[in-house]
């Protein structure tokens, strides 16, 4: 697809890596709808899904030095949004994927930004994972993140110390800031929806981990790609902030937490066609924080320490069910001028719609190709 002609005055050429996720997928789509953008490049491993027209398409890795170098210096771009990392959900996101995108692959991408030129500003989708030791209470950037040697989530792990790198590597030509970003929800999610469905299928009765009274921060993903491109422009312009932006970090959510609970039910009760939530069989929190410890312990013993169990039955998970996770968004709003709007549960509707709708049409192809082989 040929990029976009349209004049820059702000944002220039811009590149997404991982722009054929679901971030990337909505960031996109606000650049190419903002006129202070230019052209817009995506590099991302599979260029298959989420594609917008207008926009230039490079298939590969982060991780790939030669790639990344010869990329920059030929597009010669302006913005970088860094939205390039492995699902944790998927077996591909397991511990050396993770390792090698989170913290290579944004070794690699910072050094290739630093020495080109063109590069002016750099901004890094992190997320709440990043912060240690559960519950957190209204927590804000002063949060103490997992360190390097933590055994805890790999992707929190690797994720702060990709965040740690972002923020070392700011300086006077070449400014950087990090987006710690709640937990996601919308239309496209191939994470969270999917296996909470999967959790439940058909008319199986759902259940629930605990007395359900925790609370989660979550974040629409139109809400984030709007504070991706105020981050962006405040880097370049920092008439357009309130206070510095350069070399920080912001958390970044709808503002509103939401029990839990409610928000995995409303997706269940969506899924068939209720009115009201459906009920579920409820498990108590030891139980189930008891079990995943065990899994964690059988993994380590007889992988060795390379395997982790399925991210669905780990303790992050189980944490997730059972503790409270909010988080304060001042900063955001005060400095990048970040006010997010959302309708929580008419969103988690739609997406849940459109998961269903797209499982449909995959099945009706699974179904027309084995008629055709027969």
């Amino acid at each position: 697809m040929a990029p976009s002609t349209r004049s820059s005055p702000m944002l220039g050429t811009v590149l997404v890596t991982g722009g054929c996720g679901f971030l990337g997928f909505y960031l996109v789509q606000d650049l190419l709808r903002d006129p202070e953008c230019g052209p817009v490049y995506v590099l991302d491993r599979n260029v298959e899904s989420n594609c917008h027209e207008g926009v230039t398409y490079i298939q590969g890795s982060i991780t790939d030095v030669g790639k990344v170098d010869s990329l920059l210096q030929d597009i010669k771009p302006r913005v970088i949004f860094h939205a390039a990392s492995p699902n944790p959900s998927f077996p591909t996101g397991g511990k050396g994927d993770q390792y090698a995108t989170n913290v290579t692959g944004t070794e690699i991408l910072l050094s290739s930004a630093s020495e080109c030129s063109s590069v002016r500003a750099f901004v890094f989708s992190s997320t709440v994972d990043i912060y240690a030791d559960p519950p957190h209470f209204n927590a804000d950037e002063s949060q103490t993140l997992w360190g390097p040697s933590s055994k805890t989530w790999e992707y929190g792990r690797t994720k702060a110390m990709a965040d740690k790198l972002v923020r070392l590597a700011n300086g006077p030509n070449f400014s950087t800031v990090n987006l710690v970003m709640a937990h996601s929800y919308g239309v496209r999610d191939n994470q969270t929806i999917p296996s909470t469905l999967n959790a439940c299928p058909g008319n199986q009765k759902p259940f629930q981990i605990g007395d359900g009274k925790n609370l989660v921060e979550v974040l629409w993903m139109g809400n984030a790609a709007t504070a991706h491109l105020l981050a962006a422009k405040a880097l370049l312009d920092p008439s357009r902030a309130s206070g510095k932006v350069d070399g920080e970090l912001f958390i970044i959510s709808d503002g509103v937490a939401v029990p839990f609970w409610h928000h995995a039910r409303l997706m269940w009760t969506v899924a068939r066609g209720k009115r009201e939530l459906v009920d579920v069989t409820i498990l108590p929190a030891w139980f189930a924080l008891t079990i995943a410890s065990f899994l964690r312990w059988i993994y380590w013993i007889f992988t060795l320490g390379t395997k982790n169990p399925p991210v669905s039955v780990s303790e992050t998970s189980m944490t997730y069910c059972v503790k409270t996770h909010t988080y304060n968004t001042q900063k955001a709003q005060q400095r990048l001028h970040f006010t997010p709007t959302a309708d929580h549960d008419a969103i988690i509707k739609e997406a849940v719609e459109w998961e269903l709708e797209k499982r449909r049409l995959l099945k009706t192809k699974k179904e027309t190709d084995r008629r055709t082989i027969e």
